[in-house]
């Protein structure tokens, strides 16, 4: 169950199960959380021995309550500055027994000082669907203003649980730990830069019945990118060919990486059509790779009629030509990856089909739903079903936790690294994609290695540093996690 993410709803309805069957009462539950957190803290802090613990008044604030408890047994320096009093009956006991034992606590105001080796954040929790304002809002700037580690409670306050999105302000945590079932928010959007590392804790071992039929998403792992082994007896043919349709005037280098990374998947054949004045670069850039100028639409066709699959998009521009070559285009049938400038020609003219999988990042998903980019990042996972319903096929929202889609189920990349921030890598993940769906089809299976893949060879060509990383950095590693 640990690659099912969950909706905060499902998790709520999930425990109320486990109190109705009398598997655990509540407040043993939360003795539970606080325990398995408190073990996280001296595992990952083991030379810290001053603890702040900040407390809301939810059962969020009860866990906060229990890890100062056991951190004053374990003879602690312990302060807790709490926002109000709980409101919850399991926080009002777990409150009471840190008081009964002596822990320091006391209401925040402002202007408090305090020392800490680490912060304890068990402010909000999984229950905020608002804007954080008034002392709460204060509490997480002090938070985050402290030279200290800090560790967050199930998720960062400030982040929505459902969505990842920043509700104006939040924790910044070196390590969350989260309980029972992962969150949604944890892995995408502004959650996903705010987490940290992030801890896993069951606390109940439930038999799969207890669990909700249909997770909210899939989080994928890297055991999934694995491909069969390929025939002593096969030729190029086999593995599909790939056509490579974009690179407008002075935009050559875009269907570069895509074609040499669809090459480097293990696609069998690769053709650019492309404009005319880039065709003896790319010929020298990559010689495997066939080129061919493309002034006139009545040029492509041929070309369509040979692909297996065909990605359109990367540098295409949204001049006349570009226009041109994406309503040629229109007129097959042939599998296809929409990327960069064709989902613009896309929005301008919206269309449904199978056989086809979109890549947009936020802004190009906001244009294809008439929205802002901010109405997409604030609810990911809803825009990318918006995505489907709409175009049909597959769809890829990138971003910090990529999440895959077709009308039956949503997965989730966890991998990737800030250094895959700039140019050229959503044409690299174009050309992963092509190369795949050239030998394995269009499907949600497909669209997911693809993403996999890409974001894993992110992550090792970032070893030696994110900054300064490059889209063909990735380039190398595709074979290693290919026949890994």
């Amino acid at each position: 169950m640990d690659t099912h993410i969950y909706s905060s709803e499902q998790i709520r309805a999930l425990e109320q199960r486990v109190f109705a069957k009398n598997i655990v009462s509540s407040d043993d539950l939360m003795l539970r959380a606080g325990q398995a957190a408190f073990d996280v803290l001296q595992k990952q802090w083991p030379n810290a021995k001053r603890l702040a613990v900040f407390c809301g008044h939810g059962n969020n604030g009860g866990d906060g309550y229990v890890i100062a408890y056991l951190a004053q047994q374990a003879n602690y320096q312990v302060e807790v500055f709490y926002s109000s009093l709980p409101k919850t009956p399991d926080a009002q006991l777990m409150m009471h027994a840190a008081t009964s034992a002596r822990v320091p606590i006391q209401q925040w105001v402002a202007g408090l000082s305090f020392e800490a080796d680490v912060i304890v954040d068990a402010l909000l929790g999984t229950g905020l669907n608002s804007p954080v304002t008034g002392i709460f809002a204060e509490m997480i700037q002090v938070i985050n203003a402290h030279h200290a580690p800090v560790l967050a409670i199930d998720i960062p306050s400030g982040i929505a649980a459902d969505t990842g999105a920043l509700c104006g302000v939040a924790v910044d945590a070196e390590l969350t730990v989260t309980f029972i079932g992962y969150k949604l928010g944890l892995f995408t959007g502004e959650g996903a830069s705010r987490v940290g590392q992030v801890v896993f804790k069951k606390l109940l071992q439930l038999t799969p019945d207890f669990y909700p039929k249909t997770p909210m998403v899939y989080r994928l792992e890297q055991s999934q990118v694995q491909l069969p082994k390929r025939p002593r007896h096969c030729h190029k043919g086999d593995f599909g060919h790939v056509l490579v349709i974009g690179g407008d005037e002075g935009m050559g280098g875009a269907v570069m990486m895509t074609a040499e990374a669809a090459l480097r998947s293990g696609a069998g054949k690769v053709t650019v059509a492309t404009h005319p004045n880039h065709v003896g670069a790319l010929l020298v850039s990559c010689p495997e790779v066939m080129v061919r100028g493309i002034q006139h639409v009545s040029q492509l066709q041929p070309l369509m009629e040979l692909a297996t699959v065909i990605v359109i998009g990367m540098g295409l521009g949204r001049q006349a030509w570009g226009q041109r070559l994406w309503l040629a285009v229109q007129e097959t049938h042939k599998p296809m990856i929409v990327d960069a400038d064709a989902l613009y020609w896309l929005s301008q003219q919206p269309t449904q089909r199978d056989n086809w999988i979109l890549t947009p990042h936020g802004g190009e998903a906001g244009r294809l739903l008439a929205c802002d980019h901010q109405h997409v990042d604030s609810g990911r996972f809803e825009s990318i079903q918006q995505l489907v319903d709409h175009y049909g096929g597959v769809a890829v929202l990138k971003g910090v936790g990529s999440l895959i889609a077709d009308k039956n189920s949503v997965n989730l990349c966890p991998y990737g690294n800030a250094g895959m921030a700039t140019a050229g890598m959503g044409d690299t993940l174009a050309g992963i994609m092509a190369g795949l769906v050239a030998q394995f089809g269009v499907s949600l299976a497909t669209a997911s290695q693809a993403v996999v893949i890409h974001a894993l060879a992110g992550d090792m060509a970032a070893e030696v540093g994110e900054r300064g990383l490059i889209a063909t950095d990735l380039l190398p590693h595709l074979r290693v996690l290919l026949n890994g």
